[in-house]
């Protein structure tokens, strides 16, 4: 599969930091998310109609390595990567960089399932799978 893939532009407020003025792990998360779901719209798609559809992407599997320190104030780039996807779940790598995209501070990744409302699995169709893939 050719990877389809969106970028995003983020500044790193203080709060989002540590005592150390670097960022805190668990806001990589919040900008993993924060990617995902631009990467979803730029599909014309939204996490919104997804769930007044029925169908909700849960994480079910993230890692994260971290290899060097995002600081306060840093203007950073998060690209986030469709790895792999089929009808019941879809993979996710991210990428951040600095704003000219020439050092690489971690990459993470997430596998989705889709699932109903009461988070039980659920088959998606053919055609939302191809519309999420496409570019």
């Amino acid at each position: 599969m050719e990877k389809s893939c969106h970028t995003i532009d983020h500044r790193v407020y203080y709060n989002e930091t540590d005592q150390m003025g670097r960022v805190y792990h668990s806001n990589y998360v919040i900008w993993m998310e924060k990617g995902r779901t631009e990467f979803i719209r730029t599909k014309k798609i939204s996490y919104k109609s997804l769930e007044e559809d029925g169908i909700f992407l849960p994480v079910s599997d993230i890692d994260i390595k971290f290899f060097k320190a995002i600081e306060y104030d840093m203007e950073l780039k998060i690209k986030t990567i469709l790895t792999e996807i089929n009808r019941i779940k879809v993979k996710f790598r991210y990428e951040f960089y600095d704003s000219g995209m020439e050092i690489l501070f971690g990459v993470a990744n997430t596998t989705n399932i889709f699932t109903d409302r009461d988070g039980r699995p659920k088959r998606v169709t053919k055609e939302l799978v191809d519309r999420i893939k496409n570019n």
